[in-house]
């Protein structure tokens, strides 16, 4: 007759094993976020980077070709008045 063992001892058996599995899962999900994010963080930069490039050319161009630069007046200040 073969033994009877009971579920439980080998769900108690595999217990440590899942959480290993569990936890390598969740450690490798949250580097892949954390990757992700600093990849983007990196792409922003680099357009930021490429969008004042080319507004310093637009702007370099403008005044070789004699345009006139819009003067800096006194900034505005701003009311607020609060709602009736």
């Amino acid at each position: 007759m073969l033994p009877v063992i009971p579920v439980f001892l080998i769900g108690a058996a595999a217990a440590p094993l899942m959480k290993k599995v569990i936890r390598g899962t969740v450690k490798s999900s949250v580097k892949l976020v954390l990757d992700a994010k600093r990849v983007a963080h990196e792409i922003n930069e680099d357009l930021s980077d490429i969008a004042a490039e080319a507004t310093a050319e637009v702007f370099a161009a403008d005044l070789r070709e004699g345009a006139e630069v819009p003067p800096q007046g006194a900034k505005k200040t701003r009311t607020t008045t609060a709602p009736a």
